[in-house]
């Protein structure tokens, strides 16, 4: 798909900090002690990044995340269990089979990448409720504005609330009368994932409740993730409207169109 991008992309820098440091600290760590502590002290770094992978695995259900658990996990098991091979080439023990784990997991891993398994997709959502809007003008409003209806069962809210959060577009809050699915923006999961926020106040979200009513709130920092002053209120609607047809295509059974049309947008996979 061609079209004008409308939103920001985050910088790249920070997909490469934690590699870099890491590959710094293993080289710093060789070059005074060894190649033996060296690895023992990756391995410990690699066990401690798996455990947010499968936080987000155990919060959003997505098994790609579970993958990624495995890989760190594998690599984790090669580093603590090579330093005693390095010495004595008798004691490779299991390290065969963790390096056929390790790579195994690593293909899955890249595969799911590329095909934007593992993104959070807030970013493709106000791509793609932005596309119809041409109107600009700082018209930003705090506050939350109706959008439409939309006839739904509990069932059909529960199939659409399972498909949103497993697939990273929002995580769900679930009130007496209505579910909040607040958008997956990148850099905003981790408070979500950890259960450090509690609500979804401060954060750009769309209501739908039991009878159907849509509503739609965008806080001002996102707004600004758009390069233009798009026509906020339009904005609001698009994404309304949106929602509302992400939800009739989960109703008919066609998630998989919500996938195509994100996507179709072939944004940076990493980011």
């Amino acid at each position: 798909m061609f079209f004008e991008r409308k939103t920001k992309d985050s910088s790249m820098l920070k997909i490469f900090l934690i590699p870099i440091g890491v590959i710094a600290l293993f080289l710093t760590v060789a070059s005074l002690a060894g190649f033996g502590p060296a690895l023992y002290m990756l391995g410990v770094i690699y066990f401690f990044l798996s455990v947010m992978p499968f936080i987000t695995f155990w919060r959003t259900r997505n098994a790609g995340f579970l993958a990624l658990t495995l890989f760190l996990i594998f690599v984790f098991l090669v580093c603590v269990s090579a330093p005693p091979a390095i010495k004595d080439k008798s004691q490779t023990g299991l390290i065969p089979l963790f390096l056929v784990g390790m790579y195994i997991s690593l293909m899955v891993v890249a595969y799911l990448t590329f095909n934007r398994k593992l993104r959070w997709r807030g970013q493709e959502i106000f791509e793609l409720a932005a596309l119809p809007i041409e109107d600009i003008g700082n018209s930003f409003s705090a506050r939350p504005r109706p959008t439409g209806q939309i006839p739904i069962s509990k069932t059909e809210m529960i199939r659409f609330v399972d498909f949103m959060t497993k697939n990273l577009l929002a995580f769900a809050f679930r009130e007496d009368n209505r579910v909040i699915f607040v958008l997956a923006l990148p850099g905003k999961e981790t408070p979500y994932l950890l259960g450090l926020k509690k609500d979804y106040l401060e954060d750009t979200w769309v209501a739908i409740d039991f009878d159907g009513n849509i509503s739609v709130n965008i806080t001002e920092e996102d707004y600004l993730r758009f390069k233009m002053d798009l026509d906020f209120d339009q904005l609001c609607q698009s994404l309304g409207d949106l929602i509302s047809e992400f939800l009739e295509l989960s109703k008919n059974g066609q998630e998989s169109q919500i996938i195509d049309k994100m996507n179709a947008l072939r944004l940076n996979p990493f980011m």
